[in-house]
Order: structure tokens, then sequence, then C-alpha cells
């Protein structure tokens, strides 16, 4: 007769393949919201570079029409006179690729810099 083991819920390496996971999943997270630091805030006026800013560092740029701030690694329009206000609701950005566009004052704000894919490999 064949003595049968209990049964376990889990086992050691159950156990230990669930961690690896977690910290994985909590590593691609914290990467993922951390700001870049080669990332750069770029604002064009008429189609032309008038100014370009390191996320790394707070500030707040006034236009004649409109303010930029830069604040934890991120890029927001704070306040604009055109009439929808479109640029303001957008929020703020903070990655790769994304940008605030305000079209009655003929302005652009743009991250560049190292996009996630290229940092990590």
């Amino acid at each position: 007769m064949k003595l049968r083991r209990p049964f376990r819920l889990f086992r050691i390496w159950d156990v230990l393949l669930i961690l690896v996971l977690l910290v994985l999943v909590g590593l691609t997270i914290y990467f993922a919201l951390a700001p870049r630091d080669g990332a750069f805030a770029e604002i064009y006026v008429d189609g032309k570079l008038y100014k370009r800013v390191s996320l790394s560092n707070d500030t707040t740029i006034q236009l004649e029409h409109l303010t930029v701030e830069v604040a934890n690694g991120k890029v927001r329009v704070i306040d604009a006179d055109c009439p929808d206000k479109i640029c303001e609701k957008r929020g703020t950005i903070g990655k790769v690729g994304q940008s605030v566009v305000c079209l009655p004052n003929r302005v652009v704000v743009k991250i560049t810099g190292k996009s996630e894919v290229e940092a990590i490999s």
C-alpha cells in the first residue's frame, strides 16, 4: 500500500515563481512612471524652436499667449488665452513622442529624448 502525500496548495517553486513575477511587474511599473533623465520638452512657436527644457528641472515658461509648466518630469499648459482652451484640457505629458498643440497661438510642446525601448536596450 502506497502512502499519499497530503495535498498542499502552494509548493515552494510556486511561491518563488509568484514572487519573481511580482518583482518584474513592480520594476516595469516603476520604470514606466519614472521621469527620463534624457527627456526634454521642446517648445515651438510658429514652427521654430523657441526653447528646449530638461524635464528634470522644474520651471515655468511664459510665452506671449500661454504659460507652460514643467514639474515632476511632466509638462502642461497652465494658462492660455485661446477661446477653446484645448491645450489646457490636454493635461500633463511626460512620455517621449507626446505633444500639446495650441492651434490659435501656433504653439507646439513636444517631448523628445530617448524612448523607453531605446533606454532599456
